[in-house]
Order: structure tokens, then C-alpha cells, then sequence
């Protein structure tokens, strides 16, 4: 019989319903790691919307060339912060298996140092996002700045759960030279990611206290 980590996730291809009922009910999986990835792939895809009612408008061609290239680069952070959802979960069924059901505490450091580490990387992502939402707030369609700002709003909430989810691995990690790299990884851009993305932010609220200019 097949465990619930060995059955394949499949959370992209249904409907989104069935993934907040399953965030909902009292299962293992999904849960907070995957929402975290999912808040992050909506931040990017919300900028991808931007760039694709900013690209061929005459009002915008000046920027043509340098949108997109940044549309190239947000599909693939896209696609990545994608894959995460559910590979979040693929992995903390293994640390459950290897921390309970058939304790294996090297299989289980694995995990969590793999756990740890998508959660770093949607950190380092977020400071991505923060910064492509930077650009378009100053050159990307002025009618979507709402969406421009929503998405570096999601994109800290990304950060802090990311981070948290970070934070809660390596309580469970005893290699001690991991888990300091992996706080000064965190904290080297923290400031960083807040700053830019609160600062995309408070702009999105200026222009359109301004009537949207």
C-alpha cells in the first residue's frame, strides 16, 4: 500500500478548491510550508500579468526591450516558486517517515537541510520579486499599480513565512555550520527585502492617491 509520502502530490493540475480544502483539513500536508510557496508564486505571477499588459503598448515601448527581459527572468522564478508548492510537501512527508514512522536520523537531517533550504531560496527569491516590482512600479502599466503593489505585499508575506519555516527546520538540524550559514543567509537580505518591497508598496498607494498618475 502506497504511504501518503510515496503518492504522488498533485496539487496544480485540480481545481484550486480542492487545495484550500486540503489545506484546511487535518492532514499533514499541505500546510504552511506550501502555502508559503504558493504566496510566493502568486506574487510572481501577479507581476507577470503587469508585464503583459505593459509590453506592446505604445505609451511603454521605450521600455520594450528591458521588460522583457525581465518577463524571461519572472517566468522562471514562476515556474520554480511553482514546483515548490508541492514539492514542500513531498519533502516534509519524508521528514515525518524518517522522524517517526521508520526513524532514520541521518535520512532525516536530509530532509529538513532540504526543507530548509527551498525555504531559504524562496527568501532569496522574494528579494527578486521585490526588485522586479520595483522596475515596474516606475515603468510598468500605471492601471495595474495596484497589482504591482499586491504582488510586493505577497512577496514579503513570502519572505517572514519562509524565513519561519526555515526557523522551525533548523531547530531539528544538528549540523551546527548549516544552521549558522543558514541564519546569516536570512539575515543578510531581510533588511533589504522589506525595504524595497515597503517601498514598492507606499509608491502603488502615492500614485494612486494621485488618480492613478
Amino acid at each position: 500500500m502506497e504511504t501518503p509520502q510515496e503518492k504522488k502530490l498533485d496539487y496544480l493540475s485540480k481545481p484550486l478548491q480542492n487545495y484550500i480544502d486540503r489545506v484546511a483539513t487535518k492532514t499533514p500536508v499541505p500546510g504552511g510550508g506550501s502555502v508559503s510557496a504558493c504566496v510566493a508564486t502568486l506574487s510572481a505571477a501577479l507581476l507577470n500579468m503587469v508585464l503583459d499588459y505593459t509590453l506592446g503598448k505604445e505609451k511603454y515601448a521605450v521600455y520594450q526591450a528591458e521588460l522583457e527581459a525581465l518577463r524571461e527572468e519572472n517566468k522562471k522564478v514562476l515556474a520554480k516558486l511553482s514546483r515548490y508548492i508541492e514539492e514542500d510537501s513531498r519533502v516534509y512527508s519524508l521528514i515525518r517517515k524518517y522522524s517517526s514512522e521508520e526513524k532514520n536520523p541521518v535520512l532525516e537531517e536530509k530532509y529538513l537541510k532540504q526543507s530548509a533550504e527551498i525555504h531559504l531560496d524562496i527568501c532569496e527569491t522574494a528579494l527578486q520579486i521585490v526588485q522586479f516590482a520595483g522596475l515596474l512600479a516606475e515603468k510598468g502599466n500605471r492601471g495595474l499599480i495596484s497589482d504591482t503593489g499586491i504582488a510586493a505585499s505577497l512577496a514579503l508575506s513570502s519572505f517572514d513565512s519562509a524565513k519561519m519555516n526555515v526557523m522551525t527546520n533548523l531547530k531539528y538540524i544538528g549540523d551546527r555550520e548549516f544552521v549558522k550559514k543558514s541564519i546569516e543567509q536570512m539575515s543578510k537580505i531581510e533588511g533589504e527585502v522589506h525595504s524595497k518591497g515597503e517601498a514598492v508598496y507606499k509608491k502603488a498607494v502615492e500614485v494612486l492617491n494621485t488618480g492613478g498618475r
